[in-house]
């Protein structure tokens, strides 16, 4: 499996504060079948943060070494979980290759979560007509797209991709959550899970358990696919294969208990 959205970098966020706790996130990560974790460090939360990006890789490679020497079999890619302003625009433009996954054309962005900015369909549409394909990072936590999904319906439309947390699906945020994550199953709207992994005690990089109950909704082929081909295509630049078309909420009255499994194929990987 790949875990695409984990804060395992040790010191530069809310997430591992050391290299001890970093290591044990990736030794869990591993017993947990994740063979790629991509670092996504927060960044411009709180403004320009010129000096984390600047860090990033740095710390990767200190991590891959201590890694190494602990025998845990874990590759980690750079990344970034990249947070909306106003100012969006302007700082991925100014440094977007040190923002995007792996240096492909994927993006994580985060909302904050309690809204969503009325301009985002706007800078959707400019960066994917500028060949950046923005990854929305947990949607299912977001009160805006909780109570609207056809907010998000029209992000996933336009093209771009969104990411479930594995510990919605297993209740680790409440009900609320939970219902949402899988409401945005149904409603094809989610293409990837990651842990959004930030400790080695309570938000643990931990995948499999997820997987098992997503299968439930939408088939294990397609859960499988959402974290192991669909993050792999990230990674490498491609188009992840298991992408249903999403179906709008608005219009949609049925239960959504559809097949997921039987409107996608996967492709052969490499």
């Amino acid at each position: 499996m790949i875990d695409l959205h984990c804060h395992i970098l040790p010191g530069l966020d809310d997430g591992a504060v050391d290299m001890a706790e970093s290591v044990e996130m990736a030794r869990i990560a591993s017993e947990d079948g994740v063979r790629t974790v991509v670092a996504t460090p927060h960044v411009f939360r709180d403004g320009p943060d010129s000096q984390v990006l600047s860090l990033i890789a740095g710390k990767r490679d200190e991590l891959a070494e201590a890694l190494a020497r602990e025998k845990i079999d874990l590759e980690v890619r750079c990344g970034a979980e990249v947070y909306f302003s106003h100012e969006f625009l302007d700082e991925v433009r100014g440094k977007r290759n040190r923002l995007v996954v792996n240096g492909s054309a994927y993006l994580f962005v985060e909302f904050p979560s309690d809204h969503v900015y009325a301009g985002a369909r706007d800078i959707f549409f400019n960066l994917l007509n500028e060949g950046l394909i923005p990854i929305i990072a947990h949607p299912e936590r977001n009160t805006s797209f909780q109570k609207e999904p056809s907010l998000l319906f029209e992000l996933v439309r336009m093209g771009a991709l969104a990411q479930a947390n594995s510990r919605s699906f297993l209740g680790g945020y409440g009900s609320r959550v939970r219902e949402t994550a899988e409401s945005f199953l149904r409603l094809n709207l989610v293409q990837l899970i990651a842990s959004d992994g930030h400790s080695p005690r309570n938000r643990t990089p931990r995948l499999k358990a997820a997987v098992a109950e997503v299968a439930k909704i939408v088939g294990e082929r397609a859960a499988v696919a959402m974290v192991t081909v669909n993050p792999e295509a990230v990674i490498k630049d491609g188009e992840p294969p298991y992408r249903p078309d999403p179906i709008d909420p608005s219009t949609s009255k049925k239960s959504l208990k559809i097949s997921v499994p039987s409107i996608f194929k996967l492709k052969n990987r490499r």
